[in-house]
């Protein structure tokens, strides 16, 4: 145990004056914050019913981009094919991966929608991924956009019944 722990665990551990008052016999910052660990920790299910409406999933095309409700946003080209998470909060949203934040936008969202509207100012994160291959031209360039705005999916045609296929061999002549 290190100097500072040390001295820690003893000036936890001692009658402090800010307790003296109290009449629970509680008179150190330990007894006091006795119950209080300092880890707290959640189960998963709980973390994410409590986010579902703030994160979305998606997985990066190869040039590194993630398509979010009718916008093409860039993540990092070097995690190409991954899953990131997109954080959207009213004023920002951010694409993450692994917990390491890759980029960060200005969005307006719609009223009632809750669809972005706007999206702008692109801050892009250094971050630990690295290409094999070094950029032509670096991101910060003024002529490389990091959101687009896509047009809308088209709806889906409703598929008509398939035919049956005929029978290869009839039924009496397999016998």
């Amino acid at each position: 145990m290190g100097g500072h722990d040390a001295w820690r665990k003893d000036y936890n551990a001692q009658r402090h004056w800010a307790h003296e008052g109290r009449k629970d016999g509680r008179h150190s910052p330990a007894a006091v914050l006795g119950f209080y660990t300092g880890l707290l920790r959640y189960r998963e299910e709980d973390l994410s019913k409590a986010f579902f409406s703030t994160r979305f999933s998606r997985v990066l095309d190869p040039l590194g981009y993630a398509r979010f409700r009718d916008w093409r946003l860039y993540g990092e080209e070097a995690l190409a094919r991954r899953e990131a998470a997109i954080w959207l909060q009213p004023g920002s949203l951010t694409v993450e991966y692994a917990g390491e934040t890759l980029s960060a936008y200005d969005v307006e969202l719609a009223a009632g929608t809750g669809k972005p509207r706007a999206v702008g100012r692109a801050r892009l994160f250094e971050t630990s991924y690295v290409l094999p291959q070094l950029r032509l031209f670096p991101l910060e360039e003024a002529g490389w956009l990091k959101a687009l705005k896509m047009e809308g999916y088209a709806s889906r045609r409703p598929r008509g019944p398939m035919a049956l296929q005929e029978v290869l061999f009839p039924y009496l002549y397999a016998l």
